[in-house]
């Protein structure tokens, strides 16, 4: 570390929304956003040009998770920087508070073209991206569905990968019912599918609705389980992965099955199974198997960390996100 630059610099980039839960996308029609361009103007004059072989590090983008706050951007800009001499970190503060709750591909709309941006300015070392919680399933689909990316490394912090089984704190705004049991109806449903946890909710006794195309479930077409005209090009843009590392615990207490975290899930007869027995791995349905296969995939099982301290627990950042970022 003591050949390194010591430089260290945190950029956030803002998108100020004004949303009522209620209603939603009505209150935040897309003509009344800044275009990305209003809050990413002139970033290249404001970043100053850093190569891989200055600082043995690549620039690190931070998708926080859902009704993320100040703390997790102050992990991000001041704690990273301060045991990463040389790094160079982003924090997304786009889609903040309740705002995270909106539909996630309205949101990747917006966070796709920032992302870019970024990465526009590191095309010769690429970028690492840590997502935390909701985080990690949003900065999957800018994996995936943003074809120009250059990630190089991706790291998530309990993210529900392959989706949510489970009602936790986080759902009382919205949901009617507390029973899992009866809720895929609504997450399903028009109204269900403008809210971020009906992306990934994935009901394992109803996976017909879940792949269905007319609702068009995020994790699912991630999945490439709905038959979707883009599903080559997300397998394509998944496949540029240099590493995947996916961190996960058993007392997570949110993320449900906590495996999810590991692309493990439930099947019909809710028993967790991990990636290797999922049924879109054998036929490599978006080149997880490729990428597993190539030793690029990585799982960290972390005992003793609720899911609020992920990003902000010592034990985690030593062991499973420092030997990836440095």
């Amino acid at each position: 570390m003591g050949t390194w630059l010591t430089f260290s610099t945190c950029f956030v980039l803002s998108l100020s929304l004004s949303v009522d839960c209620k209603h939603m996308r009505d209150l935040s029609p897309l003509n009344k956003l800044p275009k990305v361009d209003v809050y990413a103007k002139g970033l290249k004059d404001r970043i100053p040009p850093i190569s891989n072989a200055d600082t043995k590090v690549r620039p690190i983008i931070y998708m926080h998770g859902i009704f993320g706050k100040a703390d997790e951007k102050n992990f991000a800009c001041q704690y990273i920087p301060s045991v990463v001499p040389g790094a160079v970190v982003y924090a997304l503060d786009m889609f903040n508070g309740a705002e995270s709750a909106l539909n996630l591909d309205y949101q990747l709309e917006y966070i796709m073209p920032a992302m870019q941006k970024i990465m526009d300015n590191h095309t010769d070392t690429g970028v690492t991206l840590l997502c935390y919680s909701q985080g990690g399933v949003i900065c999957r689909g800018v994996v995936q569905m943003l074809s120009t990316h250059n990630v190089h490394t991706f790291i998530t912090l309990s993210s529900p990968l392959d989706g949510q089984y489970g009602v936790t704190s986080y759902m009382s705004p919205f949901i009617p019912n507390k029973d899992r049991r009866y809720l895929w109806e609504f997450w399903y449903s028009g109204v269900g599918q403008e809210i971020s946890i009906g992306d990934y909710w994935n009901d394992p006794h109803h996976q017909e609705a879940f792949s269905d195309p007319k609702t068009d479930v995020l994790i699912a077409r991630l999945n490439n389980q709905t038959g979707h005209p883009n599903s080559a090009e997300y397998k394509k843009n998944f496949l540029k992965l240099e590493k995947l590392v996916m961190i996960g615990g058993p007392d997570d207490t949110v993320i449900t099955p906590w495996q999810s975290a590991q692309l493990g899930f439930y099947n019909q007869n809710e028993t967790v199974l991990p990636f290797e027995k999922q049924p879109w791995y054998s036929s490599d349905e978006f080149g997880l198997r490729t990428l597993n296969e190539a030793n690029k995939v990585v799982r960290h099982t972390v005992a003793g960390v609720n899911h609020i301290y992920w990003y902000r627990n010592q034990k985690v950042f030593d062991c499973c996100v420092l030997p990836y970022i440095s």
